[in-house]
């Protein structure tokens, strides 16, 4: 054994990583267990070992076991090495092995310094430069202090830069030119510039300044140039390819060697050569060549430089400002009138870069060679000759006139254009340095610009007897943009366009050619070729006095799918010289009365009119689709950002061939507008005349729905037009109403927060994204939601599946993903592939129970057939079109969008019958381009919809402000302006070619690597949003809620919602088989609304029932004295009958849509402040204590922080300002909490009037919501923010404190302590103010008592009246001294509540809380008209009532004594101060003034209940200094549950007597109300809202505008 033993211990000697040991332990007593290492590992450890060697030390001598292994990589080792987890991480740590190298960097500095030689000059000298080596540190030094020169031999220096010469120099500081002044030296060695001069070996510099006292010698120089002169030493210097342990070394070390010694040095150093970077790196190359025999070509100049700039400092790579001139590389200490002259001459054609302006080498430079004998100017003057000579003979455009569009395109220019003058600019600018005969070659975008200046030569030289291309175009193009005639003239003096009168020659030409062209095919179309006419309505708007009168023409596009190489052919020859159109305007159409409608005859007899063909038709759309979404997947968690969004996907795995473009033309405009059946006629009429022209049998014509239906009904009762023509209705805009049904539909749902919160769609864009009329906007916006929710739906679907199925599926998704785009489709209809969308589905129809799962699931249902109607239209697939516009019509029927409920299904059934109608005509028309448009060569998954492109061609071209504005009392300019559009239109799509300004493709942007970044962030924005809120597919929530706010819909919405489709589907199939298929009902009757609810009617109404009768109560003003001439006809008493409150509630203690009547609270606290005199605080007190309204503080913040992270910086940092500005020791941020039930609900409820949304706050980089105030509306938000504030707060590291500082911060019923002291923190709960309250009123006032026991003075600062009162009230339970600090801006006042309550008196104060609730608070109604001042007024002068207002709030049960006092104030409040029930002073006002009810004292029932609310908020606010006020519920406090929700009770008695309630309303069906079967006009009345009647002729209006107060002295 022994042997054994010892022959192991002889191995592991040999050996260390034979036995289980540590190899490089440097940790004591470590415990960790030994582990072997990786091959990561392994390089890591070679790697921190050659660092390690270099600094010694204990880590040297811990892996001397294992140096010779070090050179050995990882394979090559015969045993694999093993460590302690714990000794690797501390021998690999970079942040040790970095202070180790800065520890040896001092250390050799200090070791250089103390063996650096005496300089031998002077004794004194020496014994300077001693001094100065010992010394720890450079001081700064002037030359009367620190060390003595008097024995020095140095000589003062001038008063110039060392560094540069001058005296002063300009230099560019924030965008200015300022001079530089000098700097003296301030330390021995003048900072770095001894070092940097001994490295350089700069002997110009170091003779001035070695060894010799730079301060005592006045060195000066500019800071600039110092910087620049010493940069290399600042500089960090990158470790060698050894020191980084990196396997490969710098290569072709020999020959650099070689090329240093023999180029560099004796060259540029020592001969003080100037050459080229590119010269150099050839050089190198040929050393590579010769000493290593390597191919070195791929050594790039860059790299060259990047180690000439390491090894040799003292060289300068300077680079020209032209671009394409290589980089000087000379020795920096050259002079500058040196180094002009060793410049070869070659090289003067470059300059320097602006920074070196002053130079003398630049400035020789820029002036070029000097013409003593004039030379250079006799080669300018004959080279001028040439090119005049040149000129003379350019001929003028060799066109007809007018010239048309295709005269003006790039070769026309170019043709006009004579070589030598092109060459001559291009050699000019540089754009080429070609010597040839022939036309230079230079980018496409230098030979536009080039082409640009010649013909604005041309031009000039023929004194404006040549037009050009650019000449007329650009002069046309002026006038058509903005109709500026003082534009085209000023850019006709500069010689850049022709004269204002020369366009309007031509454009009066364009007019008469096109009056002369009518029988004429256009250029680029064939006969017997599949032919499309496109036609829209186009408004120009011009400016009218009045603003009627527009015009309103019809506009016209005829379409191919290709270009042909016809020419035009003229008809007629057109004078040049007219100005004015000399021509009538057309003529009157021919009127077309339609008379009897008549709908399509028995269509689509053989047509399957059920969705499963439909859904057949578009499967490979959806597997398509679907690939898409997992491959987008599999990209979630990446940054490479490779994948491009829905449309770039598509185009990069199409696999069908390239479509030709389209031709396009310009039809004539028709005058008139296309809403008259006139028009629509003569479309029809000149859509068969170019049919005979062309030589079709068929014309295909496009609208959109408005003139589509028109169209259809004369087509239909006319033969020869069914026959000749296919009418279709226009893909674009059928897509934008179903854009606006996607956004009818989840509106409300959560859809537009959504949007919002994502920063997707901005706030003021919403409306026109969700209605589909900012087209692009909004499709944008559904792809980016469908694929957002798509990956939150898949990623359910995968957490769904057992662990190893998940994970078999995730890795084919991976193989889908690295197979794009190549394979994508081929993986995509894979069995595996099929397998996973089938499973995928059939998970979807799993968990449709859910009703937010099944709801948000018909939204991507929605969504992705909308994109495959759009892929239809992008690849030209007929069948697919038609099968998603079968799929899409049950969606118009549900969301009662009825015009296309009516014609979509004809257009379909049309177009589904062709092949019966049409056979000879169907397939050609429907082949693949044929029923599209093209409109750039060369690009897959681009065609658009036809009356896409009349958007984009010529409506888009003549809805500009030129031309036409202001000329509609100048009929001859309109007709030319109408006449000459189509051409010139066109004319201006040439000029912008000639500028450079191409149209194109705007999907072509999706595959752009920033346009992928940005919207796969925008997806990501989308799924943080949707997790912050509600995730409608984790399958946690009951009932369908809406996914910003987390509110449940009503059963009726919620059915509506989800049963909308089936319901649908069920009106198309009956509408397809009695209107179409058999007729057996009018294609023209009024189709039946559906009124599908959705989220936004989630409101439900209130309903009074009385005698089995259910009567609908609306707030209608005319109710109050309809309900009395009722009451008096049935001879009823007036008192009985006003001591109800005739209506659904009551309206003096209401507002007219039943919500709380509310006055100016603030006028309480002016009010206060005035009677109390002068109570106001000059300045607050040190050392005292701060309470803020948390709430107020968050609610008034101006710019949000993008994250909740900077959010609470924001806060805190307001916090700690406002305790250094006022010098508080403490200050608490006092916080609201927001129960369920709350008698504030109303109010916030109407503070949140355009809705909340809920968002949960997981981490501090989580981005604060876009819409701030709707987050802050919702009381949940609010508390998740305090606790948020609480826990990020708790986090901060406060080393940078201002100073010490007590944080109380309250979230929920919870109130902890931060306490800063000495830059730390430390917290603890506060137990005594832990309490139950719901709003910061009053925790405000519990927080300032805790306060008083240890501070004299305490803040408060709020901007709500009812902390000043609560406060009031409370005063002699505080002993400190408490102020009230509020207002904004100039308006903000500290006010001294121990003044006013003494002013005031304690008894007035006591009872403030009683009055305030009484007379309206947030909780409570106020009196209608009645202010806060007439109301102090009878309080404060009563014994009475102050007594009474006292003793509210005593008790959560009010007192019936009381109640009479109540009764009295409320009369004497109304004037009746002699009447003390509010019963009698009711009548009494209405008998003396007929006052409506507003105006009027509520009822004793009414008032009953208003004092019981009072009382109850009273008692709250009573309680301020209880911690646990443990508050009853307030139903039957003057409110009542209803459906879970607390809602006001205004009344426990009938709104009145029974006996009136049934003859309230009538409910006439068919007689209009006009005869005595009306109750209402039996009885002589008028009909009011509240009536069931139709067609009402007995009904009106009564209402009167009346919102002045009864109370003038009332503060607004």
């Amino acid at each position: 054994m022994a042997d054994i033993d010892s022959m192991d211990s002889a191995d592991a000697e040999m050996n260390p990583f034979s036995a289980e040991i540590c190899c490089l332990h440097i940790v004591e007593k470590c415990r960790d267990k030994v582990e072997v290492m990786t091959n990561n590992q392994w390089d890591k450890f070679r790697t921190a070992a050659t660092e390690w060697d270099k600094f010694g030390g204990n880590e040297v001598s811990a892996v001397s076991s294992v140096r010779p292994y070090l050179d050995k990589a990882y394979s090559d080792l015969e045993q694999l090495p093993k460590c302690h987890r714990t000794c690797y991480k501390r021998y690999t740590d970079k942040r040790r092995l970095a202070y180790a190298e800065k520890r040896h960097s001092k250390l050799q500095t200090k070791h250089r310094t103390e063996q650096e030689p005496a300089a031998t000059t002077s004794t004194t000298v020496g014994t300077m430069a001693t001094a100065e080596s010992n010394s720890p540190s450079p001081k700064k030094l002037r030359s009367k202090a620190g060390l003595s020169c008097a024995n020095s031999i140095s000589t003062i220096l001038p008063a110039i830069c060392i560094i540069c010469k001058k005296k002063e120099i300009f230099v560019t500081m924030k965008q200015k030119r300022v001079r530089e002044k000098l700097s003296k030296a301030q330390t021995l060695h003048c900072g770095l510039l001894r070092r940097a001069a001994e490295t350089k070996g700069d002997e110009d510099i170091l003779l001035h300044i070695r060894v010799k006292d730079c301060v005592a010698i006045e060195v000066r120089y500019h800071f600039s140039c110092y910087r620049n002169y010493t940069r290399f030493l600042s500089r960090p210097q990158e470790k060698s390819n050894v020191e980084k342990g990196q396997s490969a070394r710098q290569p072709y070390v020999t020959s650099y060697e070689h090329f240093c010694k023999e180029v560099i040095l004796e060259r540029i150093v020592q001969g003080k050569e100037v050459l080229r970077m590119t010269r150099l790196t050839q050089m190198f190359h040929n050393y590579v060549t010769k000493y290593e025999a390597a191919d070195a070509s791929s050594y790039r100049s860059f790299q060259l430089k990047q180690r000439l700039e390491k090894d040799f400092p003292e060289i300068t790579f300077h680079s020209p400002s032209q671009k394409s001139a290589s980089t000087f590389v000379y020795l920096e200490t050259i002079p500058t009138s040196s180094l002009v002259e060793r410049l070869q001459f070659s090289s003067t054609s470059e300059t320097f870069s602006s920074s070196e302006a002053d130079d003398p080498l630049t400035q020789e430079r820029k002036e070029g060679p000097q013409d003593t004998n004039g030379e250079i100017m006799r080669v300018l003057y004959s080279a001028g000759l040439i090119v005049k000579s040149v000129l003379a003979d350019v001929p003028d455009m060799n066109c007809e006139w007018p010239p048309t569009s295709e005269n003006f395109d790039i070769r026309s220019a170019a043709n006009l254009v004579p070589v030598e003058l092109f060459n001559l600019l291009a050699w000019i600018i540089g754009v080429s340095e070609e010597p040839t005969i022939e036309k230079v070659t230079v980018t496409d975008a230098q030979e536009l610009k080039l082409l640009s200046i010649c013909q604005d030569i041309v031009y000039l030289a023929s004194s404006g007897g040549k037009q050009t291309p650019k000449s007329l175009a650009l002069g046309l193009t002026v006038r058509h943009l903005t109709g500026s005639s003082g534009l085209v003239k000023m850019l006709s003096k500069f010689g850049h366009c022709a004269s204002s009168s020369t366009i309007l020659r031509l454009e009066t030409g364009l007019a008469q050619l096109q009056l002369s062209s009518g029988d004429t095919i256009p250029k680029g179309f064939s006969k017997r070729v599949p032919t499309v006419m496109v036609w829209d309505n186009i408004d120009f708007r011009e400016e009218t006095l009045t603003g009627a009168g527009t015009t309103h023409h019809t506009n016209g596009i005829m379409l191919q799918s290709s270009t042909s190489s016809s020419a035009s052919v003229r008809v007629k020859n057109i004078n040049r010289r007219n100005r004015s159109l000399k021509t009538q305007p057309q003529g009157e159409l021919q009127p077309y009365y339609l008379q009897q409608k008549q709908g399509p005859k028995n269509i689509g007899q053989g047509v399957e009119v059920t969705e499963a063909n439909a859904r057949l038709q578009i499967k490979s759309a959806l597997t398509s689709d679907f690939a898409y979404i997992i491959t987008k997947f599999a990209e979630t968690s990446s940054e490479s950002f490779s994948i491009p969004s829905w449309t770039g996907f598509n185009k990069r795995t199409q696999r069908a061939a390239y479509l030709p473009q389209s031709a396009i033309y310009y039809l004539p405009v028709i005058e008139a507008s296309p809403t008259e059946m006139s028009t629509v006629n003569e479309i029809l009429k000149k859509s068969i005349q170019m049919a005979d022209m062309l030589e079709l049998r068929n014309m295909v014509v496009v609208f959109d729905q408005a003139i589509y239906a028109k169209a259809q009904m004369i087509r239909w009762k006319d033969e020869l037009l069914r026959e000749r023509l296919i009418i279709r209705l226009g893909e674009f805009h059928t897509a934008m109403a179903f854009l606006g049904i996607l956004g009818k539909r989840f509106y409300g749902a959560g859809l537009d927060d959504i949007l919002i919160e994502s920063n997707v769609v901005a706030e003021g864009s919403l409306n026109g994204v969700l209605s589909g009329k900012h087209y692009n906007r909004s499709i944008r916006a559904h792809k980016l939601l469908f694929e957002a929710l798509q990956r939150l739906r898949f990623q359910s679907f995968l957490d769904s599946l057992p662990q190893d199925e998940m994970i078999n599926y995730r890795i084919k998704i991976v193989c889908c993903a690295d197979s794009y785009p190549q394979d994508t489709h081929r993986i995509s209809q894979s069995n595996e592939m099929m397998a996973l969308y089938e499973k995928y589905n059939a998970f979807i129809q799993q968990n449709a129970e859910n009703q937010t799962f099944a709801f948000w699931s018909t939204y991507l249902d929605m969504v992705q057939l909308l994109l495959v109607f759009i892929r239809g239209t992008r690849e030209s697939n007929w069948d697919m079109h038609l099968a998603a516009v079968r799929l899409m019509l049950k969606w118009y029927f549900a969301y009662d969008r009825v015009n296309y409920a009516r014609y979509l299904p004809i257009y379909w059934m049309e177009m589904s019958a062709l092949p019966e109608t049409h056979p000879h005509f169907h397939e050609e028309m429907t082949a693949v381009g044929e029923w599209t448009v093209q409109r750039q060569e060369d690009n897959l998954f681009a065609s658009i919809a036809c009356d896409q492109a009349i958007e984009q061609t010529v409506n888009r071209d003549s809805k500009t402000k030129g031309g036409i504005i202001g000329k509609t009392m100048a009929p001859g300019a309109v007709q030319r302006w109408i006449l000459s559009q189509p051409e010139r239109a066109a004319i201006v799509r040439q000029c912008e070619s000639l500028a450079g300004i191409t149209d194109d493709d705007p999907t072509s942007k999706v595959l752009g690597k920033s346009q992928m970044k940005v919207d796969e962030q925008a997806v990501r924005s989308i799924m943080s949003t949707v997790q912050s809120m509600i995730n409608p597919f984790d399958q946690s929530h009951d009932g369908l809620v809406c996914l910003s706010s987390g509110v449940v819909a009503s059963q009726r919405v919620a059915e509506d919602l989800l049963t909308a489709s089936d319901k649908g589907e069920t009106v198309v199939r009956e509408y397809l088989k009695e209107r179409l298929m058999h007729t057996s009902e009018d294609v023209f009757k009024p189709i039946k609304a559906m009124r599908l609810k959705t989220f936004s009617d989630n409101m439900p109404k209130a309903t009074h029932t009385k005698s089995g009768k259910e009567i609908m109560l609306q707030h209608d003003r005319a109710l109050f004295a309809r309900l009395l001439v009722i009451g008096q006809n049935r001879n009823m008493d007036l008192r009985e009958i006003l001591s109800y409150s005739l209506g659904p509630v009551s309206y003096p203690l209401s507002s007219l849509d039943g919500s709380l009547a509310k006055t100016t609270k603030s006028a309480l606290l002016h009010l206060l402040e005035t009677k109390a005199g002068n109570c106001l605080a000059t300045s607050i007190p040190p050392g005292g204590v701060l309470l803020l309204d948390g709430m107020a503080v968050l609610q008034t913040m101006n710019r949000v922080p993008e994250t909740f992270g900077g959010f609470a910086d924001v806060v805190l940092k307001h916090i700690f300002n406002l305790a250094v500005q006022h010098s508080f020791k403490r200050i608490d941020f006092v916080a609201d909490t927001y129960p369920t039930i709350s008698i504030k609900n109303a109010e916030r409820s109407r503070r949140a009037e355009r809705g909340s949304q809920t968002i949960s706050i997981y981490s501090k980089n989580q981005k604060t919501p876009m819409q701030w105030k709707k987050f802050m509306s919702s009381g949940v938000n609010k508390e998740n923010v305090t606790q948020f504030l609480f826990s990020a707060w708790s986090e901060v590291d406060y080393s940078n404190a201002p100073q010490d500082l007590d944080i109380l911060i309250t979230h929920g019923q919870t109130c902890h302590l931060l306490s800063v002291k000495n830059k730390e923190v430390s917290i603890s709960e506060v137990d005594e103010l832990a309490c139950d309250h719901e709003e910061a009123d009053t925790r405000l006032i519990l927080h300032a008592k805790h306060a008083s026991a240890s501070y004299e003075t305490v803040v408060v600062r709020s901007p709500d009246t009812d902390v000043a009162v609560i406060a009031l009230s409370h005063l002699q339970d505080i002993p400190s001294n408490l102020y009230f600090l509020t207002g904004v801006k100039n308006k903000t006042r500290m006010i001294n509540l121990k003044g006013t309550e003494a002013r005031l008196t304690p008894a007035v104060c006591k009872g403030l809380p009683g009055l305030h609730a009484f007379t309206g608070c947030d909780s409570t109604s106020a009196f209608y008209g009645k202010g806060k001042k007439i109301a102090f007024d009878l309080y404060s002068n009563n014994i009475n009532f102050v007594e009474a207002f006292t003793n509210l709030g005593k008790d959560f049960n009010t007192n019936d004594t009381d109640l009479q006092v109540f009764e009295k104030f409320v009369s004497e409040l109304y004037g009746q101060k002699k009447v003390v029930s509010v019963n009698e002073a009711r009548y009494n006002i209405f008998c003396t003034s007929g006052a409506r009810e507003q105006s009027m004292p509520p009822t004793l029932d009414a008032l009953t209940l208003h004092v019981k609310r009072a009382n109850y908020q009273a008692k709250i606010h009573r309680s301020a200094l209880t911690q646990w006020i443990r508050a009853p519920s307030p139903s039957g406090h003057g409110w009542e549950l209803k459906d879970g929700d607390l809602t006001i009770k205004w009344m426990t008695q009938d709104p009145a007597p029974e006996s009136m309630l049934l003859f309230i309303t009538c409910k006439c069906k068919s007689s209009k109300c006009e005869s005595k079967r009306c109750s209402c006009r039996a009885a002589n009345m008028s009909c009011t809202d509240t009536c069931l009647c139709n067609d009402c002729q007995n009904k009106v209006d009564t209402r009167k505008d009346s919102s002045s107060s009864d109370d003038d002295d009332d503060e607004q």
